[in-house]
């Protein structure tokens, strides 16, 4: 009887066995039968789900989130696109925001459940989204390679801040003051320029008015200025801080105008920076945010400041357990661009909450320090001229441009607010951005790359190139193998206890 039984038991065991591999089976068929599912997306999403890859999961997660930015900014660069209406990239950027707050916000408390019962393959938002990412790397090599010929090629100028600091750093060469001696007749003599990659401002045959001077306008008004030998119309100051053709006079010594390579050469150092940063898992990303990262592409090539003083805040931002470089990278953005100048109050309040208030002024003297240096001499050498160079994006009556709110106005859509409205709507984005910093700091320090220039959205000129930066930028801090202070100084002193109670055995022995 007891043989029967057991013998019942064992085909039972044996029949449920056989049917549960059926089930394996048919699952792994429909797994593998999943729309957009390649065995290639295992570089990109681990298929170990454990808990000890859980923060690689999360990383991974929060990296296809900044993919989804990336392709909504990369939107924004097909041509003509305003021209469809003035709204689109308007609603591209704000799209990019959310995406970037989605990669970039704490963790719900949930989140670790949720990734438990999370499948071997990722979502299909994730997949569309890695394919469409790959699908403009096409796009971003064309940039980079176009990038790469131009290099080599006679300078163009397709931006006047980029011909603005070249003809600074030639100036300087000369012994000439770069910040009293630029001139717009003198810019379109030494360089061949586009009328419409010049800063046009609202005074002498542009003087009251506030929409923008069309490219027929912009060449006739400049055209009759250059013979006059008076071109009031047009922004001819050296409107950033030193450093900003400081690292131009290279090329102004050998008598090189094409600046490009310097440009490319910051992007590149980024990517560098990136791949030594991040943890392994996250190396797949590096590589292809960086190839289809179209925006920065696009903002390199055109030779805009912004690459440059980005590098120089990430290095900033990974270094920040160190006192003297972090403080060091800082001056030396604050010493490029004013949009730097944006960051400090986030350095203070990263600094405040993981170091202290006494490390927090050491690092803000440091910085400081450094970025008044470089300016010193041209302060010296001519305060008013340097003065009113560095204050020019706020002080001289530009144009309303952009694609943040200010466009709702550039398209007609509204009327025009007076300019202390978008003054003030700014100050407020800053105090409120400053609120949000301190209360997700410790746990997301990197938010600072996008909180530091979302309140300039809502400026009265809102440039696409301000917010181009971010997302690439943010990847790569929240991949970095870092560790936060207050476990760093934790492991200083269980290594400390360590050492000394070794001592102490070594001694009683």
């Amino acid at each position: 009887m007891f043989r029967t039984i057991a013998r019942v038991i064992h085909e039972a065991k044996r029949e449920y066995m056989a049917q549960q591999a059926v089930i394996k089976q048919s699952i792994l068929k429909k797994e593998d039968k999943q729309l957009f599912h390649y065995r290639w997306m295992r570089y990109f999403f681990t298929e170990d789900t454990s808990n000890a890859q859980r923060p690689i999961v999360e990383l991974q997660h929060r990296a296809a989130w900044i993919a989804v930015a990336i392709l909504f900014q990369a939107s924004n660069e097909i041509p003509h696109i305003a021209d469809v209406s003035a709204l689109i990239p308007f609603f591209l950027l704000l799209g990019s925001f959310w995406a970037m707050w989605m990669a970039l916000r704490p963790a719900a408390k949930n989140q670790s459940m949720q990734q438990q019962k999370q499948k071997q393959q990722p979502q299909l938002w994730k997949r569309v989204v890695l394919i469409l990412t790959f699908l403009v790397t096409i796009a971003g090599m064309f940039q980079f390679s176009r990038g790469a010929i131009w290099s080599f090629s006679a300078p163009q100028f397709s931006n006047d801040g980029t011909s603005l600091d070249t003809n600074a750093a030639i100036l300087l060469v000369q012994g000439r003051n770069p910040y009293s001696d630029s001139n717009i007749p003198e810019l379109f003599h030494r360089f061949d320029i586009n009328a419409n990659w010049t800063t046009p401002l609202r005074q002498g045959q542009f003087a009251d008015r506030l929409d923008y001077p069309s490219m027929s306008e912009l060449q006739s008004i400049l055209n009759t200025s250059l013979k006059s030998g008076d071109v009031p119309e047009f922004e001819a100051k050296v409107s950033y801080p030193a450093l900003s053709f400081l690292t131009l006079v290279p090329f102004a010594l050998f008598n090189n105008y094409n600046v490009l390579p310097f440009y490319m050469l910051s992007y590149l150092l980024l990517i560098i920076v990136a791949w030594r940063a991040v943890r392994p898992e996250l190396r797949p990303w590096v590589a292809l945010l960086a190839i289809a990262n179209v925006p920065m592409w696009a903002s390199t090539i055109g030779g805009n400041l912004d690459i440059f003083y980005t590098l120089l805040l990430v290095v900033c931002w990974l270094k920040r357990d160190q006192r003297w470089l972090s403080a060091i990278f800082l001056g030396l953005a604050l010493a490029t661009k004013q949009i730097a100048w944006y960051f400090v109050p986030f350095y203070l309040i990263m600094a405040l909450q993981h170091y202290g208030w006494k490390e927090a002024g050491y690092r803000l003297a440091i910085a400081g320090g450094i970025g008044l240096a470089i300016n010193l001499p041209f302060i010296m050498w001519d305060y008013h001229s340097w003065f009113a160079g560095v204050m020019a994006p706020i002080a001289d009556p530009m144009f309303p441009m952009g694609v943040g709110l200010v466009s709702l106005s550039t398209s007609h859509l509204i009327p025009y607010m007076p300019t202390w409205v978008y003054s003030a709507l700014e100050l407020g984005g800053m105090l409120a951005t400053f609120v949000w910093y301190w209360r997700i700091c410790r746990t997301r320090p990197e938010a600072a790359m996008l909180l530091a220039v979302l309140p300039l959205f809502l400026a009265w000129r809102s440039l696409s190139s301000y917010f181009y930066c971010v997302a690439f930028p943010a990847f790569i801090l929240f991949s970095a193998q870092m560790k936060p202070a207050r476990q760093n100084a934790f492991e200083y002193l269980r290594n400390r206890k360590t050492n000394t109670q070794q001592l102490t055995s070594t001694l009683h022995v």
